[in-house]
């Protein structure tokens, strides 16, 4: 499980400000959610610990696949409360997320909570106000569902990957992944990854020397431990 740590953004990929214009820091916490029969609703604490005011939009996604925010389904399956909130510089609110129904799910539900930053006019004389986003993952998981992962290795036309496929009926998270041989691991990816019930997701080996290879050994990092296994490297 993902520590609950508090979770901050202070850039978007896509806007400036000028250097002197007062900045808002949006803080998050927890950084992800886990809702179920018994417990269906939980609290986020969002915080601004910059020196602007913030004007926050929360918005629910179901989520099936990736996580980019086009990717994304709006969805009333979950509320989040209130959906509009105005942060001092210094303040705190509380958003409450609840799961509208009381059915437990065959199948682990998966959403995202979207925390936005409404662009105020007030930016000032050539500057851009900063926008802020959190996209944080809620989970519903039926009892006793747990990830079933399925590793092979897969050739196309790009070359090889690693593939994991989710057999189980709840979420794979990948922290870490490496390929282990005789000098030191080497790491795949670039970060964490969720791999959801009856999904797959490829790490690429494009330049790994798979050459003469018989097996692959792999070690990850993930939510049912961490796991060391061999993977037949056919092909050459």
């Amino acid at each position: 499980m993902l520590p609950r740590r508090l979770a901050t953004l202070t850039l978007c990929a896509l806007l400036w400000r000028v250097a002197d214009a007062p900045a808002a820091t949006l803080g998050v916490s927890p950084t992800r959610l886990e809702l179920a029969p018994g417990r269906p609703a939980a609290a986020l604490t969002v915080t601004n610990s910059g020196d602007a005011p913030l004007l926050l939009q929360v918005e629910t996604f179901a989520w099936r696949a990736g996580t980019a925010t086009s990717e994304l389904e709006p969805t009333r399956a979950i509320l989040a409360v209130p959906p509009m909130l105005q942060l001092a510089p210094g303040e705190r609110a509380v958003v409450r997320v609840a799961r509208r129904s009381t059915t437990p799910p065959e199948i682990e539900e998966t959403y995202r909570v979207l925390v936005t930053e409404v662009p105020r006019e007030d930016a000032g004389a050539g500057g851009v106000r900063l926008a802020l986003r959190m996209s944080l993952p809620v989970f519903v998981t039926p009892p006793g569902a747990r990830a079933e992962p399925r590793w092979s290795i897969e050739r196309d036309a790009g070359g090889p990957s690693l593939v994991v496929a989710n057999l189980g009926r709840a979420h794979l998270h990948v922290r870490r992944l490496e390929l282990l041989g005789a000098g030191r691991p080497i790491p795949l990816g670039d970060g964490p990854v969720y791999v959801l019930a009856g999904r797959e997701h490829r790490w690429s080996l494009s330049g790994t020397r798979l050459e003469g290879a018989r097996t692959l050994s792999v070690r990850a990092e993930t939510n049912l431990g961490e796991l060391d296994f061999q993977v037949p490297a056919r092909g050459g």
